[in-house]
């Protein structure tokens, strides 16, 4: 499916189940129309990298929490709590890049990035929402073309 002929109000509600907050819908859709769909694209990884610190917790709490498939059911509970520690100390949910970790995996991340300080978070946080919301508008454009 491309996401650019469709009206303003078919693109936000689009790029809104994709994960952006209205607030970043109506950025990108200021700075239309675009000439194609990666034109697109590079106007919501510009207004992603440049949301207001407000903003962006909006965002990363429309985020879902990462899923965990597979791995040590105390790993797990670690990973659990680390991400209660996150959101403690950054006052936003953790958001990964990565879909479905293992239990072990996500917990090393999440213990990775708490280590950070707030400021080099917020850049990180922005960066892995941002491939978040354009690995889910592939999916869209995908089962579109699918269609």
């Amino acid at each position: 499916m491309r996401l650019t002929p469709l009206p303003d109000a078919e693109l936000a509600a689009a790029l809104e189940a994709c994960g952006m907050s209205e607030a970043a819908v109506g950025e990108v859709l200021r700075r239309g129309p675009f000439s194609d769909d990666d034109a697109l694209c590079t106007v919501v990884d510009a207004v992603i990298t440049a949301l207001p610190a407000s903003d962006l917790t909006t965002a990363l709490e429309r985020m879902p929490p990462p899923g965990v498939e597979r791995g040590d059911p105390d790993a797990h509970q670690a990973a659990l709590l680390a991400i209660r520690l996150y959101r403690e100390r950054f006052g936003y949910p953790f958001v990964s890049g990565i879909e479905t970790p293992t239990a072990e995996e996500l917990l090393m991340r999440v213990r990775i990035r708490l280590g950070n300080d707030p400021e080099p978070e917020g850049r990180a946080a922005r960066e892995h929402l941002r491939r978040r919301i354009r690995r889910e508008i592939r999916r869209l454009q995908e089962r579109g073309a699918e269609e």
